[in-house]
């Protein structure tokens, strides 16, 4: 074998590139070290610079990396503050700027205030905020222990904190999906249920419910917070644990009066004061064929029937709400002591649809600013009885669809249609 064969020539001990894509794997295993939550994770290591260079060996510098806008400067072996692309630029841009120039730490934006790699975003977010109000600073360095790590910029803080937010939101948005009634349950119904949804905003206070109370009685809900979004989701799912503990009780309730007075009890003591819960809870006994329809300040309740499909002939009744709100403590103060019996009991007769929706149907708006309102809602339903159960969440979404355009959606929406 020759010498040639045997022998192993690095190049990159000249170029450099070996100690560089070290310098690379050893920041990135360090990065990995910290959260996405932590300023680490966003920190980019620029190689300092010496402050007392001049300032136009920067202009190469930023010429030939277009995605550097940033450089940290060292003084007296010890990173003190950064100077950025659109510095240096203003600093060289004519000759006799350029002629007249001086050093680099004299154009450089100190900082005092240190940021740490282990330190959180947001918590760090209102001080890197404060500081560039006060003196226009965008770029800060980096810290770990006492070693320079990077530099990071206001962006970096803003845009990983909305990314967070983001992944936040949909974690949540999840958990709220959780309570909502799954497929299998609807398919074990011995009715047809359809319910379609759709959230203004990632989170949302509407909300609906199914609790089978034994094989031959269930409570069906439709629930609409105050508020909006994060605050309103909270409660959603305040309601929805209330209904997975139902199950869990030594004595399993069947009357749905005593069940609907234990919710507002519930809520009464997680409702903080000034908000409310609108609902409509239908409770359907099969053995008795009576349908027990509970309307607490929400919106029209619909039912409709007809002797066969075919007929043109039909019955409209619309339930009006007779009982307060949920989450104030008046609901169970008002089934005990009512003069007369607030809330509406129906002979349960095959045929029978009944259409349940919130405000956010009738409140939505197109791109005139026109609202829906009660009216088209009641004709809606009217037209919907003679729908395929298969195509009745596409003719909801196609009538809001058609009638927002593209104007934004003001409210929650919630929709159920039940046909027995």
């Amino acid at each position: 074998m020759s010498d040639s064969e045997n022998t192993f020539i690095d190049e990159s001990f000249f170029t450099g590139e070996t100690e560089k894509q070290q310098e690379n794997d050893a920041l990135t295993s360090l990065q990995n070290n910290f959260s996405q939550k932590q300023i680490g994770s966003i920190a980019k290591y620029v190689e300092p610079i010496s402050g007392n260079s001049p300032i136009e060996n920067l202009i190469d510098m930023f010429k030939q990396q277009e995605n550097l806008f940033a450089v940290p400067v060292e003084e007296y072996d010890h990173v003190v503050g950064v100077i950025d692309r659109k510095t240096t630029a203003a600093a060289t841009n004519t000759a006799w700027k350029r002629f007249t120039s001086k050093n680099i730490i004299d154009y450089t934006q100190r900082v005092s205030t240190i940021l740490y790699a282990h330190d959180f975003i947001e918590k760090t977010l209102q001080k890197v905020s404060d500081i560039n109000r006060e003196y226009g600073i965008i770029y800060f360095p980096v810290f770990n222990n006492r070693s320079f790590y990077g530099i990071v910029s206001l962006d970096n803080f803003l845009s990983r904190i909305a990314e967070i937010r983001e992944q936040d939101l949909e974690k949540a948005g999840l958990i709220q999906r959780n309570y909502f009634p799954d497929s299998s349950l609807i398919a074990r119904l011995p009715y047809k249920f359809q319910a379609w949804n759709k959230m203004a905003n990632a989170l949302g206070g509407d909300f609906y419910q199914l609790y089978p109370v034994s094989d031959s009685k269930s409570l069906i809900c439709c629930f609409d917070v105050s508020g909006k979004n994060v605050a309103a989701s909270l409660l959603t799912i305040a309601i929805g644990s209330f209904f997975k503990t139902l199950p869990l009780l030594a004595k399993k309730e069947e009357n749905p009066s005593l069940i609907i007075s234990q919710l507002d009890d519930y809520l009464q003591q997680s409702v903080p004061q000034g908000n409310f819960i609108t609902a409509v809870i239908c409770f359907v006994d099969l053995n008795n064929s009576k349908l027990f329809i509970y309307n607490c300040g929400h919106t029209i309740t619909y039912m409709l029937y007809k002797d066969s499909p075919s007929s043109s002939a039909g019955k409209l009744a619309s339930i009006k709400p007779e009982l307060p709100p949920l989450g104030i403590g008046a609901v169970k103060a008002a089934l005990e002591n009512a003069q007369k019996q607030p809330f509406s009991v129906i002979p349960l007769k095959k045929g029978i649809h009944l259409d349940l929706y919130t405000d956010g149907f009738t409140d939505m708006k197109n791109d005139d600013g026109v609202r829906y309102e009660d009216e088209l809602a009641k004709k809606f339903f009217i037209n919907l009885y003679a729908i395929n159960d298969k195509d009745v969440c596409s003719t909801i979404e196609h009538t809001v669809t058609s009638w927002i355009q593209n104007a934004m959606l003001p409210d929650d929406i919630t929709v159920i249609d039940i046909r027995f």
